[in-house]
């Protein structure tokens, strides 16, 4: 027969290795998206519309998800206060969206 000792000890082990085991599960479930698009950081902004909210001459104020990014932009036209525009690269703090109007 076991001594009582020995079977809690056991016990305590084996709840401290699936612990460990479920925490390193978790890991690749819910960390790694297996190829979709990233849904937190800056990087999930790539692809999502924003509304042009100022133009200081040389850098735009887009609001995207409710927060206002420094932007340049892209295209042959500049977009103006209003216009829909695109993002299409993260750097830091600054977006750069695509310069040609989606619509309002």
């Amino acid at each position: 027969m076991v001594s009582q000792g020995i079977y809690y000890l056991s016990l305590i082990l084996i709840a401290v290795i699936f612990f460990f085991l479920g925490a390193w599960f978790y890991r690749f479930a819910l960390w790694y998206p297996r190829g979709r698009k990233a849904i937190t950081g800056t990087s999930s902004l790539i692809g999502k519309y924003g509304k042009v909210i100022r133009d200081n001459g040389t850098v735009l104020i887009v609001n995207v998800d409710g927060v206002n990014w420094s932007a340049k932009f892209t295209g042959s036209r500049k977009p103006s206060v209003g216009d829909s525009v695109k993002v299409t690269d993260v750097k830091g703090l600054n977006i750069t969206v695509e310069g040609e109007s989606i619509g309002n």
